[in-house]
């Protein structure tokens, strides 16, 4: 009984730990895809990253109108000064969403004509198992606009509309 339960345990360890590598793998790859997609939005390769998107969300923007609309809001920003990840984690479970790999990382970012930045992006694997942006979020005060600290000008993509918060729920 014992030997059966020591085996037993030893089984779910190993599961656990298999678990945990192939979910650090998920995240390094599409933390790899992220990095590549956000270096073409700030470089002005816009075209190249269109191609980063989910096909979900080619289905519901046109080249035409993500070229015009991520020019505009690159305009807005300003030129990158830096990108940090403040968090990143995998989830198979979106509420609202189909079951499948899906990797959340959040930034603080510092652009020439913003303050208090704050960007998430969305990622899902698709049946080919390669990553792209489901959707991409942000936050931030402009700095033309500022009157005082207390002016926060929440700013959200018109295409996070029907999705659900990008947060786990527990």
């Amino acid at each position: 009984m014992k030997k059966l339960l020591i085996v037993f345990i030893g089984l779910l360890s190993f599961n656990n730990i298999c678990a945990q590598k192939y979910t650090e793998t998920y995240i390094k790859d599409a933390n790899k895809i992220a990095l590549d997609w956000w270096h073409q939005v700030n470089t002005g390769q816009y075209e190249a990253s269109y191609n980063k998107l989910s096909d979900a969300l080619k289905n519901s923007t046109t080249l035409e109108q993500w070229l015009n609309q991520i020019s505009i809001l690159m305009d807005e920003f300003g030129n990158l000064e830096s990108r940090i990840i403040t968090d990143t984690y995998f989830q198979s479970e979106l509420e609202g969403l189909k079951d499948g790999f899906y990797v959340i990382i959040e930034y603080n970012v510092n652009y020439s004509k913003t303050k208090n930045h704050t960007e998430s992006l969305l990622l899902k694997q698709n049946d080919q198992l390669q990553w792209g942006i489901l959707d991409f979020n942000y936050t931030f005060q402009s700095l033309d606009d500022l009157i005082g600290d207390d002016n926060l000008m929440p700013l959200t993509t018109d295409d996070t509309e029907g999705l659900p918060p990008m947060k786990p729920t527990q």
